[in-house]
């Protein structure tokens, strides 16, 4: 399995869909995911630290686990089926250790605001690292991708 982050979120422009750009934490690939909307936006304002005045579903979600003691350990993309990718998320309770079956992007937004790690099979980052290489070298100043994090704190919104 190979760490990924989250570089940013793009927006395809054929189908108007956001789409995660998950990065190699030490490399270069780039494997992008088309997500919903809402997804988008969950994910958007947990890498902006944005709070919103009432928690989103995965805000209470994540307020659950830590609650009841549930840790997420990893979110990991470990198949391909049809145009979808297969991810499940590991979590323990004490000394027990759990997994379910989650989308991709639901997967993402818990394990970012749980301190999870998002891993992918080796296998799915080089298939559609090929695939997607025009993804690699976007422009950060480009207003079709809002790259996250704090070094990119000044870019474009979708």
């Amino acid at each position: 399995m190979i760490e990924l982050t989250v570089k940013g979120i793009a927006l395809d422009q054929k189908s108007g869909m956001p789409i995660i750009l998950l990065t190699e934490k030490n490399g270069g690939r780039l494997l992008p995911i088309w997500i919903g909307p809402f997804e988008a936006s969950s994910i958007i304002l947990q890498m902006e630290g944005v709070h919103p005045p009432r928690a989103l579903t995965h805000d209470i979600l994540a307020f659950l686990f830590k609650r009841h003691g549930l840790k997420v350990k990893q979110m990991e993309i470990y198949g391909a089926l049809d145009d979808s990718f297969l991810s499940k998320i590991i979590y323990r309770s004490r000394f027990r250790t759990y997994s379910i079956e989650v989308r991709p992007s639901d997967g993402i937004a818990l394990a970012l605001r749980t301190g999870g790690t998002i891993l992918a099979e080796e296998s799915i980052l080089a298939s559609e690292a090929e695939d997607n290489l025009y993804l690699q070298n976007l422009d950060p100043a480009s207003s079709e991708v809002l790259f996250l994090g704090q070094q990119n704190i000044n870019s474009c919104i979708m």
